[in-house]
Parts: C-alpha cells; structure tokens; sequence
C-alpha cells in the first residue's frame, strides 16, 4: 500500500469515523455493556500507521499489531487502549469503539494472551508471557465493563464512550444479547447497535440519531459573554445528543444532557475584545437539543437560537478548548476567539475535505509574538513543526490578530475575511475545520487534534462574501505556486524545466538521507559530526530548515547508513549497526542490532529494508584496492523479525550472505517490483599489458547491479574479476567484447581465474557506467498523480516514472574528472533500463568538478511530493530539485557526455530495447581530452600486442563485414604469418 494512501485514505476515514458516534441512544452511562474486537493503543490511531509496521494502516489491519508493541512500548501503553468495531467492507477500515479506562487491565491480560515466540512479521514480545501456541500480533477479545461517560463531545478519540470496571476475556467468550452492542459502519457513519438487534447495513436504525457531514443540524447556541468563574470546579461536559434533519419521526425523543449552567450574558464588541476572567470551559455547552418529544421543523428556525450576526456564539470543541465566534454581515468576515485550558500554541484550520494536509490554518503561540498567523498545512500528517508553511506577507490579512495568555488560559482572537483569493472559502453554511493544541509554546507535534463541523447556515442577514474591499487588496495566490526556485548553484546545469535549490546548508559533510513519506520528515547522518539529524523548516519562514541533532546518537562513529523501519530509526558506524525507538522526532535508548563488522578501508556499511520491514541489508566494501578473497565485500542480510531484542547480530555469525563479490556497493534501493539494486564503485590503478597497459582512466566501470531473488548468494566477480567500460581499440579491447565484459583481475590471471572463468562463473552487472564516477547513493522515483493535489508542488513528471536516479561523488585518479553529478537511467515498466545513464544536475561549465568550493553529491531521495532531495558532503548542503512542469508531463531529455571526456569511444552496452519512450541507446560522446600517460611507462612485452594492422582488420570486420570479406579470405593467413613471425622473434 502506498503512503498516499496511509495519509489521505487514513485520515479521511478517521474523519468520518468520528462524526458524532457519540450521538447515539445504544448505551448509557451506567449500563453493563460486552463488546468484542481488536485491541488498539490511542497511539497508534492518531499516527495512522503502526508504530511497528508504518506500511500497514492502522485501522486496516489491526490484525498486524503486535503484542511486543501494544504493552512494551511505552508510547503505547501510556496512551491508552480502545476495542475496534467492525470492519467496514466498502473502505476496509474498522470503527472506533469504546474507550478502556484502566490500562493496567488490559496491559497484564494482553501480556498474558501474547506470545513470546519468534514472529516471521514483527519483533519478538519480549515482556508477554503466553506460550508458543499463542498469537504474536493482533490482540482480539471480549470487553466487558460499565459505561462511565458518553465520551467530550468532540469528534475524536476522546468522543468515544469509556468504559470502567473492565474485563478481558478471549474473543471466543464473545457476548450475550442482553448487554452486547456492536459498532458498525452504517451510511457512512460508525454507530452503536444492540448486538441482537443488528439491522441490514443498508438500514438506519431508528432508536439512533444520524447525521452525515451534509446534514444541516438543528442546533441551539448559547450566548456567553464575559461569564464568572463558577464557584464549583468544573465538570466534563456531558455529551450532546444532535437532531439530524434526516430523523425519521419515530425516533426516539431526546434529552439534554447538558449541565444547568448560570450564564451571565452581556454584548460583547464585534471586534472581540478579549475577556479579562477565566472562561469556564467545561461547564459552557454550546449545543443543546430541544427536550420536547414532537420532532423538530428543520426548514423553520429555531426561535431560541441566537443571531450569530449580532452575538458571539459558542462551540465548545473538548473539555480544555473553546471556540467563540461572530459574523461581520457588513465586512464580510467572521471573528473568533479560540481558548485554550492552559498555556500552549493553539491552532483553527479550515479545510474543504476534512483532512489535514491541504487546510489553512491561523495557529497562535505566546513564544512566536503577541500576533498570531496563517499558515498553510502542506505535509501528509498533522505534524505541526514539519507540516507548515507561513503564508506570504501579502496574504497575512487577519484583522485584530492577537494571542496572549490570561489567568493560565490561551486567548488566541483574529478577525478573518469569508472569502479570499487562493484560500479556502468559509461558507455561509456548514464548515468543515479542524482544531488542535500543543505540549507547550514551541511548535511540534500536537497535543490533541480533531475535525469539527461548523454550521453557519442558520443566520437570516446575506453576507456579500464577495466584498471588493478584500478582493483588491490581496493579491492572487495558489499553494502550487508557493515553491518558489532559487537557483543554487550558480554554476548548475538541469535538464529542461528543472531547478535547484540550496534545502539547507551549513551541514557537517552530510552523508546518508531518509526521508519518511508517512510523516515528511527529512533525516541525514552528519559524517563530519558522527550524528543523525532531523531537519525542521523553520516556524515563520518556510524557507529557512534547521538541523536539529538528536543528542542519543551522538559520540557512536556514526558515517553514512541510515534507515526508518518499525518505529526506530537505524544508522551504522564502520562496525556496528545501531538502533533507538523513534518517536515524534525523539531517539529513545541506544541499541546495538549488528557488531562484529570489520574496520579499515572502506568505511561505509549501508543499510536498506526491504519493503515489509523484515530484512535488514547491510553493505560492506573491501579493505583493500585488491582483497585477496571478498570475505569483506558482501552484501548480508538479518531477518529483524528473528531479533530477540537483546543480543546483537554478529554481521559474519548470524548474517545471511545475499550477494558476494561486490567491491564496495555504497547506494542501495528497492524497485516497485521489489528488487533490491545497488551501484558498485569499482577499483583503481588497473593495468593489463595484453589489454593497453595501463587502462585505469576508463576501467573497470562503475556498476549498476540488480539482486533477484533467485541469485541469492551469488558472486558478481570481485576481487577476481572486473567490468570493462572502454579498452583501447587500438589494443583490440572493445572492439571484440564491449563494455560491460568481465575480464580477470592481472594479479589472479596466473592463479587459475582466468577471463573465460569470469564470463562463466559470475553474474554480469546490468550496466557499466564511467570509471570513477564514485556512484554514492540511488533512488527509484515512484510516481503518483498528484496534479488535483494542491499541497504538493515541484513532482517529478509522470514520464519518469520507475527511473533510477544516482549520485555520483565524483573521481579523485581520473584525467579528465568524472563524476561530480547527480544522473537517471530510464526504466521501462518491468523494471528494465532502456538507456545509458543521463544526466540531471551537473556542473555547467568546462569540466566536470565545480569551481570551490565545489560540489560531491552522495545520496538522493524523493519526497511524498516527488521532489528529489541530494546530500553533498563538500559545501555541507543539502540541494532540492524541482520540477516546473505538471505531473502529468512526458519527458524528452537533453542527452550530455555522462562520461566526461572518456579516452576512447566505448562501445554501446546491451540494453534492453525501449518500450515506452523514444530513447535509442548510444555510446559516451568521444573527448578531444585524451588520458594523461605515464612519460616513465615502458613494456616489457611489446610482442603480447596485436599489431596495429591486425587491430584495423578486427575493427573493419567488426564495423564492415560484408566489405571485408576478401580481407578475411585473402589477408588473414599473411597477417597470422606475420603475427607468428613476430613472436617467435
């Protein structure tokens, strides 16, 4: 499943799981009610995802959660438990249930119901203490217990009816008529139904009130200005039971639940000067039902509700937060004041589908000024410190804006227009918005959030929402339009329609990246500094990104692998594989997964999973230039979910070997297809007297490899063999075989590893690409449609789609340099290149390394919007490539000299022809720029060499054959005698 998905599909149900399930005559407090359903932490329900599988949506497969996570982590257990309803078979996502109030129950029953067994699927529980017959994941029982409240009144989890007096008993128990309920998708809404009473899901039962978004409520708004502070404490609110205009007349009659409340009233300004006392928000209801039992008259007005044009009407949104606003008829804007029960940053957003990502927001802190600001909501999670965009100057347009603290509550007032250009309309009828609050003053991950609808249908006065005043002093704006380009570097050279950004700079040689689509956030490893770091864009310019370090993986040698699985972040030093429990931006305690890695020469070990979470892969190079044997340069893997959480891996112990004989493969990625690739930064210094002597400035290539499954354990030729990219013709070299031919490496040509012997006895690599390029990092680009997306800008086009995107650090022995560049190579849908690498971002001018202070790319990642992030470790950035275009754009690219001058012409590669673009394979552009020879260089052999004449012959019966055809019958046997003479000289 994608992560689009996981956010938008995630959240949109969320939203409407939660509409008013509370609003139901099912139950009572007081009532001794049984359910049965899976068992899900509140943690995991707000994250969308599992903390220990973020693939997996949470209400989708509840089935997935392990017992490990649900009662040994302490992010779960502290955030308490709820019992999941039915699985709705139209979007295949369960209900919320009910609300277990004592934890400590359903932590020592689940422990004991869970298995302490190795899963194939998750980590090992290490704290359960079921037997081996019991389940690893996904915690199902039967809850019985008493209803102790009907939930807040909000349209989140806090909504939910709770339950005391609990007990869990195996699902198979299951529950009597007399007090079973169930809680079933019907309509469109999750609702609360006798078990033995169950109707057809087409079915609207009439003893529960419905209400879809569209549904214009009844509703009666209480008028409180200024009140006292009651002399008893405050209550929770009790829930509030709503009329939908779609009641049958049979329904059952209501009551108010609301408490009895003195309120003082008295006209408060327009402008919404704010109150001096402490408003008693608990104890104020803002939606009360009529108590008569006659049905209301939905098309007639309520004569009790009061004019929202001429006072300040409430909406009480949970137990801590208030919403109080007032319609300017005359203006056209509508003026609010958001409180809060104590002293954090508050935040109203206004939204058109309900969901998060996509609304504006005006969010208020104390530490950010006394005047609060509008934002636009861009990321994918309501991740409040990475999920922002401050509006531009221009559009900062609240009137009266103010937020300050008074008597320990946050008083956060602003005056906004109905109707502006480039924003979400606020509509004289019902609004969908969304509420939420922080820990504290600083800017992060929230507190509490939910959706809420806002129905201002119910005033007489027309408001010309269209007021010139407004329109002419804004001007026009789009979301698509916020990323704007920057160019940097000066000296960059794109293809068409593209551009790069400095993302950030001032890093400490940054190295290995991740990039999380569920959450949007941005993670790097610090080389220079031996840390990983979280980057932040900043509160009040979106512009500007802060590298926040995360203090618990500081001071273990930490130089380039990283990687997000399960819930914790992983990154390696040269010898140990690390891991700590990720958590809003947070590190918890340090673990050692893998040890026992070898030191010396190459120092990277990379790390992938593949797409389930299980397998780890972890990469280490050679020692040496040339190793003896490739006892070092492997790829292993470790099976995550066999981990006891304990004892670390040993990487040559307990490692599986994937794929032998890699030099030093440094980036690694899986397809769509689910095959894992890698490019191979082969050796240096090479010489082969029968192939030209000295042949290091092109040879071996760079390899592009694929691991199949199926080739498990294979070797790819190192140290024994190498790939040639371009020979000599003159020497014969490419002329015969080609690039990409495996040849045997010169020290082991007299130890039995002979040329045939590398053909026959190793896998060839997918493609040679130009020597000491240094290919550092790689990337696929999986595209998705997210034209209609106003919260993404900047996507790849759809005509690259599947194409593989690498970077390149670039040569340090090679005349001329080479590399220095960030290249993709077209794929075609099954996973097949179709052409030889391309270049994307490159230096513009002479040469391939950039003027200083220059520029080293090593890793390239996409993010959720398909914009391509690159780390270079030289100037300490990290550069961000957009795209101009729509993401429904093909792509024809500028073909350039991927191979910066090489000293012959290579020959062209085998490549899989073309099936969905027009790109035809050629060879790397011949350089006037030859390779600089040794002056003190001398063969011993000369005679080892063909000669020239015979070299010509080769490549005229190559490039000609029908024309050399008398060649071949009449020259040949004189240039074999002449040969032969030759060598017995």
């Amino acid at each position: 499943m994608n992560s689009y998905f996981h956010v938008h599909g995630y959240f949109m149900f969320l939203l409407v799981a939660y509409l008013h399930i509370t609003a139901i005559a099912a139950i009572e407090v007081g009532d001794n009610v049984c359910m049965t359903g899976y068992i899900m932490d509140i943690f995991c329900i707000d994250l969308g995802v599992l903390l220990d599988n973020r693939q997996i949506t949470t209400l989708e497969e509840p089935e997935n959660h392990s017992f490990h996570c649900l009662f040994d982590e302490s992010v779960c257990y502290n955030s308490g438990y709820v019992v999941l309803g039915e699985k709705d078979p139209k979007t295949s996502l369960h209900c919320l249930g009910l609300r277990l109030e004592e934890s400590n129950v359903v932590i020592d029953t689940g422990r004991a119901a869970g298995s302490g067994e190795k899963s194939t699927t998750h980590i090992t529980c290490r704290t359960c203490t079921g037997d081996a017959s019991k389940p690893v994941s996904g915690y199902k029982a039967t809850v019985k217990g008493t209803v102790k409240d009907l939930g807040d009144g909000s349209s989140g989890v806090l909504g939910q009816p709770m339950l005391n007096n609990i007990e869990l008993l195996d699902f198979e128990v299951g529950c009597g008529e007399e007090d079973g309920i169930v809680v079933r998708n019907i309509e469109g809404e999750c609702k609360i139904l006798p078990s033995g009473k169950t109707p057809p899901s087409s079915a609207t039962p009439s003893f529960v009130s419905s209400i879809a978004p569209s549904s214009k409520l009844i509703t009666q708004q209480v008028e409180s200005t200024s009140p006292t502070h009651p002399s008893s404490t405050s209550s929770r609110p009790s829930i509030s039971k709503i009329l939908s205009e779609s009641l049958h007349p049979s329904s059952s009659p209501f009551e108010s639940l609301a408490p009895s409340v003195s309120i003082q009233p008295s006209v408060r300004p327009r402008s919404g000067e704010p109150s001096q006392s402490r408003v008693p928000i608990a104890s104020t209801q803002s939606t009360l039902i009529p108590t008569s039992n006659k049905p209301s008259n939905t098309n007639e007005p309520d004569a009790s509700s009061p004019d929202c044009t001429t006072q300040f009407c409430e909406k009480t949104l949970s137990d801590k937060y208030l919403l109080r606003y007032i319609l300017n008829v005359e203006d056209a804007t509508i003026t609010m004041e958001a409180i809060y029960d104590g002293e954090a940053w508050i935040a109203i957003a206004f939204s058109e589908d309900e969901n998060m990502s996509g609304s504006d927001a005006v969010i208020g802190s104390p530490e950010l000024g006394d005047i609060p600001q509008k934002y636009r909501l861009l990321a994918k999670t309501p991740v409040i410190d990475s999920a922002v965009q401050v509006m531009s100057e221009e559009e900062q347009t609240l009137i009266n804006a103010t937020i300050e603290v008074i008597d320990g509550q946050t008083v956060m007032k602003f005056t906004k227009p109905l109707k502006e250009p480039g924003q979400i309309e606020i509509q004289m009828g019902l609004n969908q918005m969304l509420w939420a609050y922080g820990s504290s003053n600083t800017l992060s991950y929230h507190a509490q959030r939910s959706p809420f609808t806002l129905d201002l249908s119910s005033s007489d006065a027309e408001v010309d929402s269209a007021a010139p005043s407004f329109e002419l002093s804004l001007a026009p704006s789009s979301v698509s339009s916020q990323i704007i380009c920057k160019p940097w570097p000066d000296a960059a050279w794109l293809q068409p329609n593209f551009c790069s950004n400095r993302f950030v700079d001032g890093l400490s040689r940054p190295r290995g990246l991740h990039i999380e689509h569920t959450t949007g956030e941005i993670l790097l490893v610090e080389r220079g500094a031996s840390r990983v770091v979280r980057l932040v864009p900043g509160n009040d310019d979106a512009n500007t990104v802060t590298a926040v370090a995360l203090s618990e993986t500081e001071d273990l040698g930490l130089n380039h692998g990283i990687e997000l699985a399960g819930g914790y972040l992983y990154a390696s030093s040269t010898t140990k594989v690390y891991r700590w429990l990720y958590v809003d931006g947070n590190a918890g305690e340090t673990e050692e997964v893998i040890v026992g890695m070898q030191s010396g020469g190459h120092f990277t070990r990379t790390l992938a999973f593949d797409v389930n979470g299980r397998w780890l892969y972890v990469s280490i190079g050679s020692r040496n230039n040339s190793d003896p044997d490739s006892s070092r340069s492997r790829i292993r893997r470790f099976d995550m979910s066999a981990w006891d959480g304990i004892k670390p891996f040993n990487y040559d112990d307990d490692g599986e070997l994937f794929a032998d004989g890699l030099r030093n493969e440094v980036g690694l990625a899986f397809d769509s297809h689910g095959d894992l690739w890698g490019v191979e930064n082969g050796a240096d210094n090479l010489q082969r007297e029968d192939l030209g002597g000295d042949i290091h400035n092109d040879n071996p290539s760079e390899e592009l490899n694929r691991f199949r499954e199926d080739q498990a354990g294979q070797s790819w030729g190192y140290p024994y063999c190498w790939s040639e990219y371009c020979l000599p013709q003159e020497n014969g070299g490419s002329g015969i075989k080609g690039a990409n031919t495996q040849w045997a490496w010169p020290s082991f040509l007299n130890a039995g590893y002979s040329d045939e012997w590398c053909r026959e006895n190793t896998n060839e690599s997918v493609m040679s690409m130009p020597a000491h390029s240094a290919p550092l990092g790689m990337t696929f680009y999986k595209w998705q449609d997210l034209s209609q997306d106003e919260t993404c800008a900047g996507g790849f086009p759809r005509g690259m789609n599947n194409y593989a995107f690498i970077a390149f650090h670039g040569s340090w022995n090679r005349d001329p340099p080479t590399g220095y560049k960030v290249v993709f190579v077209p794929m075609d849908s099954d996973g097949n290149p179709t052409h030889l690498p391309i270049d994307l971002f490159r230096h513009a001018g002479d040469g391939a390394k950039w003027p200083d202070p220059g520029i080293r790319p090593v890793d390239v990642q996409f993010d959720s919007c398909g914009r391509l992030y690159i780390t270079e470790d030289k100037t300490g950035s990290v550069i961000q490539v957009i795209y101009h275009g729509s993401y429904l754009d093909s792509f024809e690219p500028i073909e350039t000299d991927v191979a910066d001058g090489a000293s012959c012409v290579a020959p062209e590669q085998s490549i899989i022809s073309p099936t969905e673009n027009g790109f035809t394979s050629v060879p790397p552009t011949q350089s006037n720029t030859s390779g600089t020879e040794d002056p003190d260089y001398s063969s011993n052999e000369p005679s080892s060499n063909p000669t020239p004449e015979l070299s010509e012959l080769v490549r005229n019966l190559v490039n000609d054959r029908t024309s050399n055809s008398l060649q071949l019958v009449v020259y040949w046997p004189v240039h074999l005698m002449l040969l032969l003479f030759q060598i017995i000289l």
